[in-house]
């Protein structure tokens, strides 16, 4: 039986990690996934089950294990590979432009300006032109998403205190 549990870092509770699954679940996205930031992993299985497609997710994995995130996987029957960032540098250990669409559920809001500054130019360096980013995080941080350099916003929307913000690479 998978074990998922809160993350403090992510602030929300597994109802509330589901709500914004079954947001991002309507989303229709095609090419390589990058989840940042995934916290106890719930998101990118049920997305990797709900999209049939890879996830790739990153967290520095300091609240929930990365042991258990690959055994919920495999007991989930999803494609998720995990992989550990570093803070403060959170370089992304990919090449550039490896990516069509790259997401973060309530990690961002947990970054120092300058990790967030860093974050973000390793994000738009690993999508490809054109691709999307989309950032959910608490509303009292929404300024943050005004941090992205060479990002178009797409969509931007508030619901049940958190801000969906969803840019294109330029």
């Amino acid at each position: 039986m998978p074990t998922y549990y809160p993350v403090r870092r992510m602030g929300i509770t597994l109802d509330e990690q589901n709500f914004i699954l079954r947001r991002l679940a309507q989303l229709k996205v095609e090419g390589e996934v990058l989840d940042v930031g995934c916290g106890n992993s719930l998101i990118p299985i049920q997305l990797s089950k709900a999209w049939n497609r890879k996830i790739v997710a990153l967290d520095i994995w300091d609240e929930f294990p990365l042991e258990t995130a690959i055994k919920n996987a495999k007991e989930e029957g999803a494609n998720v590979e995990f992989l550990k960032i570093e803070r403060p540098a959170l370089k992304l250990p990919f090449s550039d432009s490896s990516f069509s669409f790259v997401y973060s559920v309530m990690f961002v809001y947990n970054l120092r300006k300058h990790e967030r500054e860093t974050l973000f130019t390793e994000i738009r360096r690993v999508l490809r032109d054109g691709g999307m980013f989309l950032l959910v995080d608490p509303v009292i941080v929404r300024r943050e998403r005004m941090e992205l350099k060479g990002f178009k916003e797409v969509s931007y929307r508030e619901e049940n205190a958190l801000f969906y913000y969803l840019a294109r690479k330029e």
